[in-house]
């Protein structure tokens, strides 16, 4: 009995009881429980607590329940709703300010939120990504190494045999486009990869359709993603339908596949078996890079073991082609997961992210969500002015310091709710237009835990950072100061207000700044001298096995047109594809390793591509098998000669299975057939090879009759395919597309920053002019101007901005230097100084138009209505 008293006096249920009940009744109502609970005990009975707790709420009644005194002295000290929606009401300037400036923030950042997210939980689908590899080629050029996306088809088989108890498994991806078609339906498709069977069971790809082990085991299946399906089938089942491929190989349809949620470094739309490239003659060739090759360890910890065998696996496979071209090539494994962020590999057609843009676009979502609660903070010490006498009354009527603190917290809480509402509201809004300005593909999960997670974390950091100084401010006021009229309740304590001002306008002058030069190298990209000329050329596809076999025919029935001044069939054009090979010259003990061009002889005169020595290769005639080739200044700067001394030697290509030599006939002047963030390689320009591309330099006076021509042609050469051209300068522009996005991307939230930080200036020129009212007052009637009212308002605050132009500038220095290592050719910090002067101006201006704004009013004011009712 002792034991059971003493469980009771703990029992959380008795605790109910004393707390809810009167505590005349507490000792009997007591007693019949403990009674009650051991005549359970006694009996036995099933679902003892089920019922012992009925008990208890059956004497939880009104009768049994404690009084509730309501009285309007103790409902003004709680956290009244009712109280908290007048008080907003009542200076709902200020609430309507506050809700604004959250509202900017909380848009932006939550914009950034899910396009940070989705790129951050890139290639999230394979479930042992840890234990998933990709295989990279390493070259060297100009002294540099890089590495190589693509490799041979036989890696994968090598290096599984050589290998069989660190590597489980292998899978290869070669990426293509093709024309695909289904009876009247065709489109050309540029996302068609060919992969192994075992293709979506190593990436644990679903298929909603089909048997994802099988579905790729014969040479004529396909698997096609559900937009496929509906694009070329409509509502029909396309499971044993067939796709033709090109207007001449057939496949089956064998499974639908789902399409890949977030982001992913894979992406397709028709995956076909990769044993159907076994009909080409060069696809089981070690030289021969095109695949994409992937392994799955046995454990991530065989990674090690893998790279310390690579130098033997490449003496035994290579070895032989390392003593032909004396060149050593090696190759190295990189983590699946870094394959996504992992732009500076070339050739490499899979999709990639931009991880310093994330990282730039996290930096901006967390200025501007600290901006906007600096900002509410500014507001609310300005607001606490005047309801001053509203908490001084409520302390002598015997207020508690902690139920104030939990009243304002309520207003900052609705203040925030009420904003983050009307974000999502504006995000769902904007996000096509956001989408498109800023060429992002942003989608929104509401429901998601992370998301969910992440508005929870947001209201905590919010209301900690923003909500909990102001009312630990306000209510810490002394009553009797606040009553007697004394407005310097809190002058004492200036420099966190400052120091959020200039906190703020740090980070606004930094985004200002950073905009400008990102904006100006940008341009200077854009307008640099390349070396060609980029304007008016089209570059059509050569893509299909009709118009490679009529290319010359093409280019002669172009040339008979007015409008076409030249054509050129090219391998590659500036910006595109540019292989690297080990070029013999003769005469020089040591192989150049030079880029590849495979032109005809009016490429110099598509692209006013200038000669520095010799002269142009000239046309070949048919069936002549002599073949001519162009150096870069570049070129002959590794060989070590002068260009007399080179031009009339012959040239060849080891390993590329081209057995006349070429005659060195010119050197041309180097130009940029790559981006800007490379430096010029050599390079080497040569007849005849492999043409996948037709460049044309047009007349651009009449476009549009110029291009139809253009199709024309093409549609009577290829009938069966759709022409696919694009302009050159429009391809360049592309190369610097990320650079571009984060201009608009700085552009508009350096907007959303600097215009945050004028809120809370004005926020603050309020409290100051409502604070020196009367001194103002005094000094107009002394005989003070407008003008000087409102510089003598206006120069505490243009101070504490000027501070933060000469706090910002380094940080955008260091920033920038930083930024633009990506790039070979850039511009200098020193050349661009004025651009400092210019950002610091801009935010000194807009800071002081937002300051004259609220003092005009108080400067015009008259004098002798302010003191009489002071």
């Amino acid at each position: 009995m002792e034991g059971q008293e003493k469980y009771f006096q703990n029992h959380w249920s008795l605790r109910l009881i004393r707390w809810l009940c009167k505590p005349e009744l507490l000792e009997e109502i007591e007693g019949n429980l403990i009674e009650y609970q051991e005549i359970l005990l006694a009996e036995k009975n099933s679902f003892i607590r089920l019922r012992y707790w009925h008990q208890v709420l059956c004497y939880l009644r009104p009768s049994t329940l404690k009084s509730i005194t309501h009285s309007k002295y103790n409902t003004m000290f709680y956290f009244n709703p009712l109280i908290t929606f007048r008080n907003l009401y009542r200076h709902r300037a200020s609430s309507l300010l506050n809700i604004v400036c959250f509202t900017l923030g909380l848009t932006s950042v939550l914009f950034l939120y899910f396009y940070i997210q989705a790129e951050l939980n890139h290639d999230a689908i394979p479930a042992d990504s840890e234990r998933m590899y990709r295989v990279l080629r390493k070259s060297i050029s100009m002294d540099e190494q890089y590495e190589i996306g693509v490799s041979s088809s036989r890696y994968a088989e090598l290096l599984k045999i050589d290998h069989p108890e660190d590597i489980e498994s292998t899978s290869r991806i070669y990426y293509d486009n093709a024309l695909v078609s289904h009876q009247a339906i065709r489109y050309q498709e540029n996302r068609v990869i060919f992969a192994d069977p075992n293709f979506f069971e190593f990436f644990n790809f679903p298929l909603t359709e089909g048997n994802s082990a099988t579905a790729l085991q014969d040479k004529n299946q396909v698997v096609i993603t559900d937009k496929m399906a509906q694009k070329y089938f409509g509502d029909k089942n396309p499971i044993g339908k067939v796709l033709k491929l090109d207007n001449e190989f057939s496949f089956v349809v064998s499974g639908i596949a789902q399409a890949i949620p977030g982001k992913s470094h894979i992406q397709y739309d028709i995956v076909l078996p990769l044993s159907h490239m076994q009909r080409y003659a060069w696809y089981g060739s070690l030289t021969n890079n095109i695949c994409i090759t992937y392994l799955k360890l046995s454990t991530a910890n065989n990674a090690a073991g893998v790279r310390a065998q690579i130098p033997s696996f490449m003496k035994k496979h290579f070895g032989e082609d390392y003593a032909q071209t004396g060149r050593w090539i090696d190759f190295d494994i990189e983590p699946f997961n870094d394959v996504y962020f992992n732009n500076k590999t070339r050739y490499d057609p899979v999709n990639h992210g931009d991880l310093s843009a994330v990282r730039l676009l996290i930096i901006v979502a967390i200025s501007i969500l600290f901006i906007a609660c600096f900002n509410y903070v500014n507001l609310s010490i300005s607001h606490s002015f005047i309801r001053a006498k509203e908490i001084g009354i409520r302390k002598v009527l015997g207020v508690e310091k902690g139920r104030l603190v939990f009243q304002f917290l309520g207003e900052s809480l609705m203040i925030l709710l009420m904003a983050i509402l009307i974000s999502v509201f504006l995000c769902i809004a904007l996000r096509p237009t956001l989408n498109a300005y800023f060429d992002l593909e942003v989608m929104y999960n509401w429901t998601d835990f992370n998301v969910l997670g992440f508005f929870g974390l947001l209201i905590f950091i919010i209301l900690l950072t923003s909500g909990l100084y102001p009312a630990l401010m306000m209510s810490s006021f002394e009553p009797l100061k606040v009553l007697k009229g004394n407005r310097n309740f809190f002058s004492n304590k200036p420099v966190l207000r400052k120091g959020l001002v200039i906190t703020q306008f740090v980070i606004s002058s930094f985004m200002i700044i950073a905009t400008l030069l990102i904006g100006i190298q940008t341009h200077f990209v854009n307008n640099k001298e390349l070396g060609f000329n980029k304007e008016s050329v089209v570059i059509v596809k050569l893509n299909n096995q009709q118009i490679a076999d009529k290319a010359d025919m093409f280019k002669k029935q172009l040339l008979e047109e007015s409008a076409i001044q030249y054509a050129s069939t090219l391998s590659g054009e500036p910006g595109g594809f540019h292989d690297g090979a080990m070029l013999e010259i003769s005469g020089l003990s040591e192989s150049v390793i030079v880029r590849t061009l495979f032109s005809d002889e009016d490429y110099l005169n598509v692209l006013d591509v200038q000669m520095s020595a010799g002269a142009p290769f000239r046309k070949v005639a048919d069936g002549n098998p002599q073949r001519f080739l162009l150096l870069n200044e570049k070129a002959l700067k590794e060989t070590g000669l002068k260009a007399e001394e080179l031009i009339g030697r012959t040239a060849s290509l080891p390993g590329w299975g081209i057995d006349e030599p070429f005659k060195i006939t010119g050197i041309v002047k180097d130009f940029h057939f790559s981006s800007l963030h490379d430096q010029i390689e050599p390079m080497a320009i040569m007849s005849g090879g492999w043409h996948r591309k037709m460049a044309i330099k047009i007349n651009a006076n009449d476009l549009r009759n110029t291009l139809s021509t253009i199709e024309g042609l093409y549609a009577g050469l290829a009938p069966d395919f759709p022409i696919q051209y694009s302009f050159l300068d429009d391809g360049l522009a592309k190369l610097y597309e990320n650079e571009q996005k984060q201009t608009r991307i700085f552009s508009i939230f350096s907007m959303v920053s600097i215009l945050l930080a004028c809120l809370g200036i004005f926020g603050l020129a309020a409290y100051s002019s409502q604070r020196r009212q009367k001194e103002l007052s005094i000094r107009k009637i002394l005989g003070a101007s407008s003008a000087q009212i409102i510089g003598l308002i206006s120069k505490e605050f243009l101070l504490s901005v000027v501070v933060a132009v000469v706090i910002a500038v380094p940080g955008v220095w260091y920033f920038m230097e930083q930024w633009l290592e990506g790039f070979a050719y850039r511009i200098q910090l020193p050349d661009n100084w004025y651009i400092f002067v210019l950002g610091g101006a801009a935010t000194l201006c807009i800071s002081l138009i937002t300051v004259i704004i609220k003092t005009y009013g108080v400067a015009i004011a008259d004098p002798s209505e302010t003191i009489r009712n002071e």
